[in-house]
């Protein structure tokens, strides 16, 4: 998975992706301090990261974005 963002996104719009089917893959990566940047590859192959957000921010998201990764669409 490539770590270089192309495009930086709020938490939510990430969410929001992954809500409509749109995330391939996603990666956690540490910033230090115990903070944490979410990074997502679209469907599209284009690579997106939120900014460095609290461990127990992120913690919650990955719950949210993991629950949507799990349903499988019908398109």
């Amino acid at each position: 998975m490539p770590s270089v963002c192309k495009e930086s996104s709020p938490l939510y719009d990430i969410e929001g992706y992954a809500q409509v089917g749109l995330v391939r893959d996603v990666k956690y990566v540490s910033c230090g301090k115990g903070r944490v940047r979410v990074l997502v590859v679209l469907s599209n192959d284009v690579v997106i990261c939120s900014e460095c957000l609290e461990q127990r921010v992120v913690e919650l998201s990955k719950r949210v974005i993991e629950l949507y990764r799990a349903i499988k669409l019908q398109r």
